[in-house]
């Protein structure tokens, strides 16, 4: 009863442990609601799975059973009432957690943290810190390995900060080693001895150390190179573009990007992807065909044109530094000539370009683009129709929120033409009481682009250039006009070069607008977003000038300066490559040598459990455990050594094959002698015996000492007992060594 109270203790300490350590995530949810919700889940899955353990179960199968209650609690947390005694799932309970899971993904595709602690997130922070809680319970108590046990804790408290780069309390590293001391002791006072005052605070140090070292030195997961520059990359793989884009605006001193002149008379955007792909939570960019076109082939034909053999505009292009250009190559449109560049390959559909090559630079380049006739006059007329090759253009995935429609409905009442509905929704966006904020978003937990983030702009009416462009796209859709959402650079700074205009773009001229499709036009840039960008001339804003308008841009800002291209104060902008040069090699060292003490730990791992588990039948042969228990430890020691009985052989035929694995030492063969009568009158006897620590110590040791060198290596680093060990919560007779009458 005694043991069976302290292994009580020793699971509560480690839920405790596990709760210290989910509080991690107080800088990445917003609020304290998960973090009760993750007590409520790890109490009960910790509690059920130490009862079942009480009652005889082994370790893998308790830990199950402490498992299942989390079902049971997610229905009653979000099954909307569905389940039977709103505990028990049901089809339609589970049909609404998997919908609140479902919503918890694209949350965290999107979303930037603090995330808003929406139901989904509530429910994967409390399922996640239960099954943490359930894996510590098995491995400190069931298999009689505390210390071990709290890698898991120290990786709770540290991952999440380090993969989303918020970092880690210091005093929640102080808070987890004081977790680390409560179940070391609760485990000492478990084994039957008390803890000691020195030896607890000898081990918070060290576990405060560690913790500590583990921070600074171990690596963020999945990290790129491109994240310890000042700006994201937008086109990669993981969140969504134009959350990053919007992360990037947020972010720390403007960097220089590329410099370019004209011989456009019209504003100059600069296309670095089309995201056209909308699934009702989140916009995905074009990529270039498995098979397509390369830079310096045939540009393909920019759909939805009357006639592509017009006039045609050429824009002269110079990165500022080698690494300045990432993924994408900054485009005019449509562009029908490309030189200077190699290494990437053509969007059709979009008319942009994506990298194929990651070693190739980029300097200057050129691009002649079409000069297409889009004055207002003509547009007031034209029609739209779905492009051939872009269905997708028009689809509004999920179900559309109210606001979405009864606004976009509202600003077209009594525009009759395609035209007229575009410039409707433009010409209302940039109107008060819309404001222009990069931060309100973030605050207000609505920084992304999908169908409930458009809801909630609407509502608030406070965003930037992605709320704007992505809002616009899809009412467009609604009204019936394709739509999409491109990302890249607006105009940048114009100034006056030895007698020529040049554009300086930096990552402040990172920018989202959307285009719409026309008859004959093909697909037209429109500028909903106040107080960036530059209206184009064919959809003017009533009762505003443009140049003031657009003042924020400070594209009509006139400098004067003897350099057209600029010194790079950073390596790299909105889809760079690669780091910069000539940083510290500290950080790689550290990262280095992060890695290898992660990997050193993860191969002595299974050394640890053994030595556990060896400890944990010492300790109790001291407080008088069965025989049992010191022949198991002779057993497994043998079975280590590759030196294990065949199984099905009597007690004295297997003493006599373990008496040929102790070498010359009479001492360790009489121990083993006593140790195999104890056992032998228990198994036959029906009553416990006990054998002296000693002898197993004696056995044990001898058996190490005869062995080769390249036996006893194997066996420390990789035990074979453990395969048997590790399913079983109490050690039980052998009876695949041992043949009963």
């Amino acid at each position: 009863m005694r043991e069976v109270r302290g292994d009580g203790v020793l699971s509560a300490a480690g839920a405790a442990a596990v709760l210290v350590a989910a509080l991690s995530f107080l800088p990445i949810v917003q609020g304290t609601d998960w973090w009760w919700a993750a007590v409520i889940f790890t109490v009960a899955a910790t509690a059920v799975s130490a009862w079942a353990r009480s009652l005889g179960a082994p370790t893998a199968a308790g830990a199950l059973l402490g498992l299942t209650t989390m079902p049971l609690l997610a229905t009653a947390l979000d099954g909307q009432g569905r389940g039977v005694l709103l505990l028990f799932p049901t089809a339609a309970s589970s049909r609404s957690v998997l919908q609140v899971l479902n919503d918890a993904w694209v949350q965290i595709y999107a979303d930037t943290v603090p995330a808003e602690p929406s139901p989904g997130i509530v429910l994967l922070v409390a399922v996640g810190a239960a099954t943490a809680a359930v894996l510590v319970d098995a491995v400190a108590v069931g298999l009689g390995a505390p210390l071990p046990a709290m890698l898991v804790v120290l990786a709770l408290a540290i991952v999440p900060g380090k993969a989303l780069h918020t970092g880690t309390s210091g005093w929640l590293l102080a808070g987890v080693a004081v977790a680390v001391l409560l179940v070391v002791a609760a485990d000492r006072r478990r084994r039957g001895s008390a803890p000691r005052v020195v030896g607890l605070v000898t081990g918070g140090a060290a576990a405060l150390v560690l913790a500590l070292l583990a921070q600074v030195v171990l690596p963020a997961p999945f990290v790129t190179d491109a994240q310890g520059l000042p700006l994201q990359p937008l086109f990669g793989s993981g969140a969504d573009p134009l959350i990053r884009l919007g992360d990037n605006l947020r972010r720390g001193p403007e960097v220089p990007v590329l410099t370019y002149s004209t011989t456009s008379t019209d504003d100059v955007y600069l296309r670095l992807a089309v995201l056209e792909n909308f699934t009702g939570a989140t916009w995905s960019p074009n990529e270039a065909d498995r098979y397509g076109v390369g830079v310096n082939d045939h540009a393909p034909t920019a759909p939805g044109l009357a006639d592509d053999s017009g006039p045609t505009v050429t824009t002269r292009i110079t990165a500022a530094s080698d690494d300045a250009i990432g993924q994408r190559l900054p485009l005019t449109y449509p562009a029908a000539q490309v030189d200077g560049v190699f290494g990437f390959d053509w969007d059709s559909r979009g008319l942009t370009l994506v990298r194929r090559d990651s070693t190739s630079t980029v300097g200057s380049y050129s691009v002649r683009s079409l000069a297409v006739d889009t004055s207002a006059a003509r547009l007031k007329n034209a029609t739209t129709s779905l492009p051939a090759a872009d269905r997708g253009s028009i689809e509004v995935p999920g179900s559309v929120p109210a606001i979405i429609r009864t606004t976009a409905s509202g600003w077209t009442k009594g525009a009759t033409t395609p035209y007229e509905i575009a410039l409707a929704i433009q010409n209302h966006l940039r109107s008060a009481p819309f404001a222009y904020d990069e931060q309100t978003p973030v605050q207000q937990g609505y920084d992304g682009d999908g169908l409930g983030v458009i809801a909630k702009f609407l509502a608030v009416k406070s965003g930037y250039c992605v709320h704007y462009a992505s809002t616009m796209a899809v009412m467009a859709r609604l009204e019936g006009i394709p739509a999409r959402v491109v990302v890249g650079y607006q105009p940048g700074t114009r100034s006056i070069v030895n007698g020529h205009t040049v554009y300086t773009v930096t990552s402040n001229d990172l920018h989202a607008w959307p285009e719409l499709y026309f008859d004959g036009f093909g697909w037209l840039r429109f500028e909903p977003t106040p107080g960036r960008g530059a209206l184009a001339t064919y959809a003017p804003q009533p009762g505003a000038s443009q140049a003031s308008d657009a003042a924020p841009n400070k594209a009509d800002r006139v400098t004067a300066t003897p350099s057209a291209v600029p010194s790079a104060t950073a390596s790299a902008a909105a889809g760079g490559g690669s780091g910069g040069k000539g940083g510290s090699a500290l950080p790689g060292v550290l990262r280095s040598l992060g890695i290898g003490l992660l990997v050193v730990a993860v191969l002595l791992l299974p050394a640890g459990l053994r030595r556990s588990v060896r400890r944990r039948r010492i300790a109790r042969l001291s407080r008088g455990a069965p025989a049992e228990v010191g022949w198991q430890e002779v057993l497994d020691t043998a079975t280590d050594l590759a030196a294990a009985p065949k199984t099905g052989l009597s007690l004295r035929a297997a003493e006599a094959a373990l008496r040929r694995t102790l070498g010359a030492s009479p001492a360790a063969a009489a121990a083993l002698g006593r140790i195999r009568a104890a056992y032998e009158r228990q198994a036959y006897g029906g009553r416990d015996q006990q054998v002296a620590a000693d002898d197993v110590m004696a056995v044990i040791t001898a058996m190490g000492s005869a062995a080769t060198l390249p036996a006893r290596l194997r066996a420390g680093l990789v035990p074979r007992s453990l395969l048997g060990v590790l399913p079983r919560a109490r050690i039980r007779p052998l009876r695949a060594v041992v043949s009963r009458p």
